[in-house]
This record gives C-alpha cells, structure tokens and sequence, in this order.
C-alpha cells in the first residue's frame, strides 16, 4: 500500500515549531504568548491528529484534532499519560511504540485502529519521532496521525479489481483456445508500450505484435483452462502486478493431453477510466507445450498436404519404368504405372 504524502508537509511544520517550543519563554512575555498564540493556530488548522509528550510518556500539548480523538479539551489532557486517555491495552500499544522510537533515536511509523467518543472506528497512519528543544536535546515524543480508512478501503476495492482483471484475463485464454480472440482484446491495454513474452519463448512488443500473436495462437486447436494458482498481488501508483503458478486443467493440443506448469507474472495499469488493463504477460518457457504445438502443427501440414494431393487429378501413366508419376522416387515394388509401362 502506497505510504501517505502527508508526511513531508505536517512533519516540517511540526517539528520546526515543537523543536522550539521550550524556549518561547526566553522571549519578551509579550512576544512569547504571540508566538504561541500564531503556533497554536497553524496546529489547529492541520486536520491530523499533532501532540507532543515528554519521556515520561506526559502529555504536554497538542492540537484540536487530538482533543477531538480523545474528547476532551486540550488543556484538560496536558499533564495526562496515554493511560489516563484510552484503554489499558491501546495505551500499552502507544507506549511501546514510543519507546522504541526513543530507544533507536529515528522516526517511526505504525497503524493502529482507535475509536472515536462518537463510536467511529478510524484506522490512523501515526508517525513518531524524536521532540528536539532548540539545542537537540530529546525532550520526549512528537506524533502526527492521518485518518486513512477510506485510503484503505479504496486501497482494497482496488486489489479486488485487479484480482477481478486477472480472472479475466485467464477466462479470456480459454475462450482464444475455442478461436474466439475478442475477451481477449478486451482485457489488454491497446497500448504500444505493451509486451508479451509467453511459454513458447518469443517477445512481441506493442499491441499490434500481441494481437497478431494471439490470433495465431487461436488457431492453434488447443483446448481446456489455464489456472492461476499460488497468486502473490501487489498495487501501487496505478501499477498493479500478480505472480502466480500457471497450471493446465484439462489441457489439449490437437487433441492430445499435455501438462501446463510454470510461473507467471502479470501486469496490469490503471487506466484513466479507473480500469485495469494488462500491460505485459510473462511465463517460463514451457518446452512440453511447445513441443505439442510443434507437433501439432506438423500433424496438420501432413494432412493438408495429403488433402491437396488427393485433390489433384493424377498424371496419366510414366512411360518412364521404374518410376511412378506421384513419387519422385526409384519404386523397387509393382505400382500401377509400372505395369502400365510394360504393358
């Protein structure tokens, strides 16, 4: 899952303003309160979750969308710990975290499911990292949380309409198996940054070459169903890619049984219609199958060949002895047109 891009914005505008928050007092008192007064109002104008706590796991301030996850005013949770705010066993997770974040000195980034005083239920990205005062000494713990439950629930329709395309992709391979190439038209990207490379070894680019490929493939009078198993999936910035085991089921060429196993990878983009579309396919060469098509294919050459000479008047008899007029061979045995020619 693709990691949120609040990351960069919040954490800057945080950590610059908390890394100098313990020396507001230095100041003028009436320049102090106008700093922490405009650093209140950049907080509360962020819509994550901000709050800060010392090394004793104290919480020393935050912004309005913290209040709001806990429920109560922000000045009546200064002072409190994690276990005075949520239940023990979220409260033992958030203590953890911030001691490992603490312990190794670098950011750290985990997801963690809360619920809301109104009894929403939110799934929050929360990065931790290192409270610095002016002089970077460590003060305690800086957190920023973002809300991503609908990112992941979209994140999930998502793979679900990937897995969704590569189901149709395979549906198509059966239906080119019966000659029909139009499912499979219909699941690539018609795109000349495509590519193939399947069992039989040879690479098409562009989807004129992948085309042609599987119309030839169509007439190839194989049979059955090619099964996606062991399938790993991943998506990502519009890039959507599975691997899996491809196994034959009932497979056939020229009507003879043959086994399907090898790997595979599929990949997929999203296409500006919000659709997946295949955009390479992959397989390990497969020399069983190739074998059977070639032979396949030589079967059929020898039976349009026979087809076409039986189609073809016969010569009148050789005069030549020893010779017959459909063979261009020596005929050490009786043929017709011998016994013609010695007639």
């Amino acid at each position: 899952m693709k990691k949120s891009s609040f990351l960069p914005v919040c954490f800057t505008v945080a950590v610059v303003a908390f890394q100098a928050t313990p020396s507001v007092a230095a100041a003028s008192p009436e320049a102090g309160e106008a700093r922490s007064s405009h650093l209140s109002s950049v907080l509360n104008t962020i819509p994550d979750i901000i709050f800060y706590k010392d090394l004793d796991g104290v919480y020393q301030g935050g912004n309005e969308a913290w209040a709001d996850l806990v429920g109560e005013p922000r000045d009546a949770m200064i002072g409190k710990t994690d276990f005075d705010l949520f239940p023990k066993q979220l409260a033992e997770f958030f203590r953890s975290k911030d001691q490992e974040m603490l312990a190794s000195g670098k950011t750290g980034r985990n997801e963690e499911w809360v619920d809301y005083p109104d009894g929403r239920r939110v799934l929050l990205d929360t990065v931790k990292t290192p409270w610095l005062d002016s002089e970077g000494e460590v003060l305690g713990v800086l957190g920023i949380c973002r809300d991503i439950t609908d990112l992941r629930a979209a994140h999930a329709d998502s793979l679900q309409a990937l897995e969704d395309a590569n189901a149709s992709f395979y549906s198509a391979l059966a239906a080119l198996f019966t000659g029909d190439t139009a499912p499979m038209d219909a699941v690539w990207s018609h795109s000349e940054e495509v590519s193939l490379q399947g069992p039989f070894g040879a690479r098409m680019d562009g989807w004129e070459a992948v085309q042609a490929h599987f119309k030839e493939e169509s007439t190839m009078k194989m049979a059955g169903t090619v099964l996606c198993e062991n399938k790993v999936m991943r998506a990502v910035a519009g890039m959507g890619y599975i691997v899996c085991v491809e196994e034959g089921q009932d497979m056939t060429v020229d009507g003879n049984p043959i086994t399907v196993h090898h790997r595979a990878t599929n990949i997929f983009q999203l296409e500006e219609d919000g659709k997946w579309k295949m955009v390479h396919h992959h397989t390990d060469l497969a020399p069983v199958l190739d074998a059977a098509v070639d032979a396949g294919w030589g079967r059929r050459l020898i039976r349009l060949a026979v087809e076409e000479a039986r189609a073809v008047p016969l010569p009148p008899p050789s005069e030549e002895a020893g010779f017959c007029p459909v063979i261009s061979v020596p005929s050490t045995t009786t043929c017709e047109c011998q016994s013609s020619a010695r007639e």
